[in-house]
Formats: structure tokens, C-alpha cells, sequence
């Protein structure tokens, strides 16, 4: 009898063992860089090979590493399945304690990850960022006050802190629409620079290339409008009384034809007509701003502040953007003003 609960009680031991074992097996790491560079975002994928479509899994990270993004990108590839994070450090060692994975409701304990951290070598118009393929998808300049320019420049990168970008020569500058998915960023990066400097040089940290890559942009100012921001001014050019009379008379002609004929069509004529007309020549709204109220140079909370109102304001209202509105100061400049700098009467 002794000898039958030995044996039950082995082949038990054995049993949780083996399907611990199993677990363990179901998640494993797929891929881990040898090294990272301070202030790099980089990936760390997981394998697991337990019917992907129906896991129910999640990984818990242990200590203060958390990745940049909660959710994993997750590729499947037949019956392996591929959960990767993203992770971000400014650290001499990258490092996790332990990983804990629950896979349909059971847990094993992944063993952590230790990553050095290399700093990358001084380099003059180094702008911060490390990334992969970074690639400037459009920039526009403006002029942003009688001294200098204001350029806007849409950037894509993979694996990118784009939100650390910064260049040494800009005399303000500011991030908006900074956006992440998966391996992929894009931001809004706008910089006020002299208006003497006719071009733009700066670099990056190709992750892939193992070496700096410098991006050139031209700085030719085409309008008096602020980059990034719709045209500010009426259009002056000798068909606007053309165009204003034009909807005017569209608008009486398809009245009277409605008056006379009693057709609904000539009455829906009339009414496009005289909505476009609206549109068009419509004032635009106006403002009041409080003394001393700061002027921002994009529409968020961290944006550079580029001046102060010096005093009392009422002005022509451009835009809203949630908190923030947009309006043009003298000497033709615009900017964001919060709506607590909006005067109340």
C-alpha cells in the first residue's frame, strides 16, 4: 500500500512537472538586442507556439521597465505567434528582474533581461533621435516675426524617440501629434530659426546603418502665414469682386426663377449659392486677450512660449483647437492662445 502512494505521489510530482515544463516551453523569447544606445526605443519579442488564435495571454514586467506602448505588436506566422514590446531606457544597463506570462489562465516565470547601454560619440548637429529609416515626409516655412522663420516638418521613423528631438541652432521649437503604433512614430516637429539661415542640417542615429545620417531641408519662405496653419490672408487677386458679384447674382437669378416658375430645384440653387457666398465673406470672429497672456508657438501644453501680449487685445479668431485658440498678433505673427487668457466680457 505504502508502495502504490509512492509510486501515485512520483507519477503526480512527475506529472505537474511536466506540464510546468510544458508551459514554461509554450513562451519563450524570440528576440532580445545585444545592445541598446541611451535614449534608443527598441524591441523585445516573445514566441509562443500553443495555439495562437485561441491564447489568452499577458506579460507582466517586474521592476520600473515599462514598455512605451501597453499592447504588443502581435504577428502570427502558421502556428507560431510573435508578441513584441517596445521598451525605451536612459540607463548604463537596461534591466529586467523577471518576466510573468499567463497563457489561457496558467503562469510561468520568463528569467529577466540584461541589455548594456552604450552612449553614442559627440556629434555637432546631432539632433537626439535614433531610429531606423527616419524620413521627412513634408516641411513648410513661414515667416514667424521680422527676424526669423518658423518651419514645420511632418517626420516617420521606426524604433525612434522622435519625441527627444532637438536642434542645438533653434532659437524656440516644440513637438505636436506626436503619434506611436507599433515600431512606427510621427510627430510634428516645429522650430523658429534666423531668418538669415537659408537651410536646415541636422542628423540622426541610424539604428540599422550603425552610423549618423544627416537630413537637409531648404528654407525658402513662400508665404507670410504661419507653417502648418491655413492661409491667414483673403487672397487678393482681380477676380475676388468677379467672384463676390458672380454669387451674388446666381443667388437673385435662382430666387426670381423660383418666385416665377415655382420650382423647388431653382430654390436649392439659390440657397448653395448664397451658402457659398456666407462662406466665403463671412467675417471671421473676434477675440479679446488679457494682458501679459502668453503666445504659443503650437496648440499644446508643452508647447514653447514665443511671446507675451503686451497689452489689452481684441483680435481676429483663426481657429479652436480643444483649449486653445488661434489668432494673428501685430507685425503679422500667430500663435495659440489658451481659452483661461481669454477675457470674460
Amino acid at each position: 500500500m505504502k508502495n502504490l502512494k509512492s509510486y501515485l505521489f512520483w507519477f503526480i510530482s512527475f506529472f505537474l512537472t511536466l506540464s510546468s515544463t510544458l508551459v514554461a516551453n509554450d513562451v519563450e523569447y524570440s528576440y532580445i538586442p545585444k545592445k541598446v544606445y541611451e535614449k534608443q526605443v527598441f524591441p523585445i519579442s516573445f514566441l509562443t507556439t500553443n495555439n495562437p488564435d485561441n491564447n489568452q495571454i499577458s506579460f507582466s514586467f517586474s521592476g520600473n521597465k515599462k514598455p512605451v506602448l501597453e499592447e504588443p505588436v502581435i504577428i502570427r506566422n502558421g502556428a507560431k505567434t510573435f508578441y513584441t514590446f517596445y521598451f525605451k531606457t536612459t540607463e548604463k544597463l537596461f534591466q529586467i528582474p523577471k518576466i510573468l506570462v499567463e497563457v489561457n489562465g496558467r503562469y510561468t516565470t520568463l528569467s529577466g533581461v540584461k541589455i548594456p547601454v552604450k552612449k553614442l560619440p559627440p556629434k555637432d548637429n546631432f539632433s537626439g533621435v535614433i531610429a531606423s529609416g527616419l524620413k521627412i515626409k513634408n516641411h513648410q516655412v513661414s515667416t514667424f516675426d521680422e527676424s526669423s522663420n518658423l518651419i514645420a516638418i511632418a517626420l516617420e521613423a521606426h524604433d525612434a524617440n522622435l519625441e527627444d528631438i532637438y536642434v542645438p541652432s533653434a532659437l524656440k521649437d516644440g513637438i505636436e501629434n506626436a503619434k506611436r503604433d507599433g515600431s512606427r512614430m510621427e510627430i510634428h516637429y516645429y522650430i523658429v530659426l534666423p531668418s538669415e539661415q537659408t537651410s536646415l542640417i541636422f542628423s540622426y542615429f541610424d539604428t540599422i546603418k550603425e552610423t549618423f545620417v544627416e537630413k537637409f531641408i531648404p528654407i525658402q519662405v513662400h508665404d507670410g502665414s504661419v507653417a502648418a496653419q491655413t492661409d491667414l490672408n483673403p487672397k487678393d487677386d482681380s477676380f475676388e469682386a468677379l467672384k463676390k458679384y458672380t454669387l451674388i447674382s446666381l443667388t437673385v437669378l435662382f430666387s426670381l426663377l423660383f418666385l416665377w416658375k415655382k420650382d423647388f430645384f431653382y430654390l436649392i440653387m439659390a440657397v448653395i449659392a448664397s451658402a457659398v457666398l456666407l462662406t466665403f465673406y463671412t467675417a471671421l470672429a473676434k477675440v479679446c486677450i488679457k494682458e501679459g497672456s502668453p503666445l504659443y508657438i503650437v496648440p499644446t501644453s508643452n508647447s514653447t512660449t514665443s511671446i507675451h501680449i503686451d497689452k489689452r487685445l481684441t483680435t481676429t479668431k483663426l481657429a479652436q483647437r480643444n483649449e486653445f485658440v488661434k489668432i494673428e498678433y501685430k507685425n503679422g505673427i500667430i500663435g495659440w492662445i489658451k481659452n483661461e487668457d481669454l477675457c470674460e466680457d
